[in-house]
């Protein structure tokens, strides 16, 4: 590994303690017992339940009950999992900005789960003016 993916690799976890900080903040006041977790790479738990071939990258995932399928109640007896990949991200993006962004936009995506949105209307939201 290069000097500066090296010094990605260890600034990583920093960098997605700034994404969380960086989450609006009319979503973060409403995040209820959610671990954000960082993982090197995805379990292949994680990976056989998806159905993603040894060739798909997988950046983030959410897993837990979406708030809009809880009927009224918010708490569960085990949080509700956010994790961030490491290695996917620090093999496909170089440079710190670009995984920077990278890790802000995977961290909104799975957050967006949390809140029950699906890709459209995440895709909607985040192009909203």
């Amino acid at each position: 590994m290069d000097t500066e993916n090296n010094e990605l690799h260890q600034q990583f976890e920093q960098f997605v303690t700034d994404a969380i900080d960086n989450i609006p903040a009319q979503y973060q006041d409403k995040m209820k017992n959610v671990a954000i977790v960082v993982e090197d790479t995805p379990s292949d738990e994680q990976r056989r339940k998806l159905g993603l071939r040894r060739c798909d990258a997988l950046f983030g995932l959410y897993e837990g009950v979406p708030l809009p399928k809880r009927g009224g109640v918010t708490l569960s007896i085990q949080p509700d999992v956010i994790t961030i990949f490491r290695y996917p991200m620090l093999h496909m993006f170089r440079g710190e900005q670009a995984l920077r962004e990278q890790i802000y936009e995977t961290l909104w995506h799975e957050v967006a789960h949390y809140f029950g949105l699906n890709h459209s209307q995440i895709h909607a939201a985040k192009n909203k003016p």
